[in-house]
């Protein structure tokens, strides 16, 4: 090739700027650069505010603090997470790690986990509901396709039946022989249809109505998987038949609902599952998809529905708010999600989950995913400019295509290009602090305490600089997060009032997490059950998982080895008022709200999960000495050398799923304007509920909308 034909073709290669080194900017760099001959078609740089990547999903080394894994919150992936797993995988046969590199293979960086706790507030005490999720022979990522509608309905009724068989002989002591004359009569419609369909309809089979729960299970099975070539008559029958039993089921069980936990739960699953059937067929779910209920609330549509207050009440449906912190302004007196987006993610993550129900990473977030990433993306060309925070987007004179980007350079590097990695146990990592040694200007500041990450930083950047298009850039991807928009992009919002709709409907709150280290182990604390993720437990920090296996990852001393780690997290209701940013206290103000939130949550509820942890002076204190403090204090300062966060700045806010809000969410290849792209969980992406997995589908999108790559997304859609 000549020298007039390689410049010709860098001439003609499109200049990408991907503001934003969250993980949906990374996917779309990751996809683009998946193809081949990407090199001959894009230019690609990152421009990252600070010193590390990962948006919300960051995490870093504390090099003060024997190297201790400081994460945002509680990140764990989900075994429905399709499209991350796939990301993920391939990223790491790219690698080519050694057998001797930690952590070389995606399977040695994400293990397993089916144990899942959600306790249940009865007679004023908590009860520890558990699931062992049954292990599958599937593997995450490996490509195949989500089921429809239609394929969960009969997944869900199928677990309905695996659920009442495993109790089902416990339920036979409540009733005796004598009770089977008392069976419902099938009507002659049904008995046609069920003969028409050659299912067996003796109902003498099983003992009284559960035989229904048997016979639907078994029509649903003879039904094509597309629905739209379903009889009305056939659904019909789906719901008369769960309608009897579940009435049935009550009756049997109302007197003791209260007082037999086991009775009481097989209750809430039948009544749940029976209830999300029956609104799907009625509403249209099974032909139109699951936003047309996005006007409701999930407890609002499982009422319109007819589900008892006991299960729309319950740990089951009270967990899937806690787990995607979908509280108005933080606060857990007002739950709101999305009907249609709850439903969705509900199914998937129960009844779609491929291996295990969670797998857990095996070092943080930062070294397990965004690490690797970073090399490969790296490795393969992708250009990363940090410390370059995004002012303002500018749009050209007709308001059409975006024509500069303004951003402020927040320190000067010595040797023009920062690598931001460090080795642990040689394992690369992210630290929690930039590595001052590498910054002109890092000293001061080190001393100065400043925190590069936020918008209430005293920090004066050290020059403004404007990318200016066909110079710097052709096309945008923004892939910075929703609650940051209105600072950055009031010229795009004042343009298109599907952006001011976006803006102003599409909510985000605040959240807060905690981490503790502890000497003795979870037996020795009282926990008698196997390792958990726990979830709907008492506000705010609802959740807890036990990440104890991360303690081989950090650089303790034997004599001070953690035994037990945990992490906590949960929603921070929002202040009064967000201030401006020159009110530079906002974030210690902050943080020392969640301090006093977690040490006020511990002492009143900690010892409801580990017992052994109060002082043996007395059972109501807590013996502080447990607590790991890896700068060797004293009392209660020991609690005050755990981990907090405040996740309050406006890019890591936490994009909630409030009901009737979906419609106002933008597409990431429908920005309104010429070379804009969009990437995020707040885009409208086939999820639309906050996980990596709707981030890397969404980054998906991206890619696809500018390169027609990857042409087939899993999940995106649900028919």
């Amino acid at each position: 090739m000549g020298a007039e034909q390689i410049m010709s073709e860098i001439l003609n290669r499109k200049k990408i700027a991907i503001l934003g080194g969250g993980m949906a900017s990374l996917t779309t760099a990751f996809e683009l650069t998946s193809q081949a001959d990407w090199q001959e078609k894009y230019d690609i740089t990152i421009y990252q505010m600070g010193w590390r990547l990962g948006g919300k999903g960051a995490s870093g080394r504390n090099l003060d603090a024997q190297n201790r894994i400081e994460e945002h919150g509680l990140h764990i992936f989900m075994g429905c997470y399709e499209n991350t797993f796939q990301v993920m995988r391939q990223c790491y046969q790219e690698l080519k790690q050694s057998d001797e590199t930690p952590l070389a293979t995606w399977q040695e960086a994400f293990k397993p986990h089916n144990f899942i706790v959600f306790p249940e507030y009865i007679n004023q005490q908590w009860l520890p509901w558990a699931f062992e999720f049954p292990i599958n022979d599937s593997l995450p990522g490996e490509g195949e396709g989500l089921p429809s509608i239609w394929g969960h309905i009969c997944l869900l009724i199928e677990f309905m039946v695996n659920q009442f068989q495993s109790s089902s002989y416990s339920l036979g002591t409540l009733f005796t022989d004598e009770d089977s004359d008392q069976v419902s009569e099938i009507p002659d419609w049904l008995k046609s249809l069920l003969q028409e369909m050659k299912i067996e309809c003796e109902t003498q089979s099983l003992a009284h109505e559960v035989s229904f729960l048997d016979i639907a299970h078994k029509l649903v099975n003879k039904l094509p998987q597309d629905p739209g070539m379903h009889r009305p008559i056939e659904h019909q029958a789906v719901l008369w038949l769960l309608d009897k039993f579940k009435t049935w089921l009550f009756e049997t069980v109302k007197e003791i609902i209260e007082t037999h936990q086991k009775f009481r739960r097989l209750w809430i699953i039948v009544d749940l599952a029976c209830t999300i059937v029956r609104g799907v067929i009625i509403d249209g779910l099974l032909l139109s998809g699951f936003d047309i209920i996005d006007d409701y609330d999930v407890q609002e549509w499982l009422n319109k529905h007819g589900a008892a207050k006991l299960s729309i009440n319950s740990p089951l449906i009270r967990g899937l708010y806690d787990l995607v912190f979908s509280y108005e302004n933080g606060n857990v007196e007002r739950p709101n999600l999305a009907a249609g987006v709850g439903l969705r993610f509900f199914l998937r993550m129960k009844l779609s989950y491929k291996g295990a129900f969670f797998w857990k990473m095996q070092a943080g977030m930062g070294d397990t995913i965004f690490a690797p990433l970073y090399k490969v993306l790296q490795e393969r060309g992708v250009k990363f400019e940090f410390f370059h925070r995004v002012k303002n987007l500018g749009l050209c004179a007709d308001k059409k295509a975006i024509t500069t980007i303004e951003i402020s350079r927040q320190a000067t590097l010595k040797n023009h290009i920062y690598d931001p990695l460090i080795d642990i146990e040689s394992l690369p990592c992210w630290p929690s602090t930039p590595l001052y040694d590498q910054l002109i200007e890092g000293e001061e500041i080190k001393a100065k305490n400043i925190n590069l990450e936020s918008a209430w930083t005293q920090w004066t950047d050290v020059e403004n600089i404007t990318l200016n298009i066909k110079e710097d850039f052709d096309l945008v991807v923004l892939g910075i997060s929703l609650g940051a928009l209105k600072y950055i992009c009031p010229e795009l919002i004042a343009a298109r009032k599907e952006w001011q709709e976006m803006v102003e409907k599409v909510k985000t709150v605040q959240t807060q997490a905690l981490q503790v280290w502890l000497k003795p182990d979870l037996k020795e604390l009282g926990w008698m059950m196997p390792s958990p993720v726990l979830d709907a437990y008492a506000h705010p920090f609802n959740t807890w998982a036990d990440m104890s296996h991360l303690n081989i990852r950090e650089s303790w001393q034997s004599e001070n080895f953690p035994s037990n780690i945990a992490y906590f997290c949960g929603p921070l209701e929002e202040a009064e008022k967000i201030p401006p940013f020159t009110e530079h206290t906002f974030p210690e103000k902050e943080m020392n709200r969640v301090k006093e939130n977690a040490i006020n949550w511990f002492e009143e509820n900690i010892s409801t999960l580990w017992p052994e942890i109060t002082s043996s002076q007395s059972s109501e204190k807590i013996d502080w000495k447990l607590i790991v403090d890896p700068k060797e204090s004293n009392g209660l300062t020991r609690f005050d050398s755990q981990f907090f966060r405040a996740n309050i700045e406006p890019s890591e806010r936490y994009v909630v799923s409030l009901k009737g809000t979906t419609k106002y969410r933008l597409k990431p290849g429908e920005s309104g304007f010429d070379n804009l792209y969009l990437t995020g969980d707040w885009t409208h992406n086939g999820i639309n509920i906050s996980s990596i997995e709707a981030t890397v589908t969404s980054g998906m999108q991206a890619s696809r909308a500018i390169s027609g790559y990857p042409k087939n997304i899993v999940g995106e859609s649900d028919i």
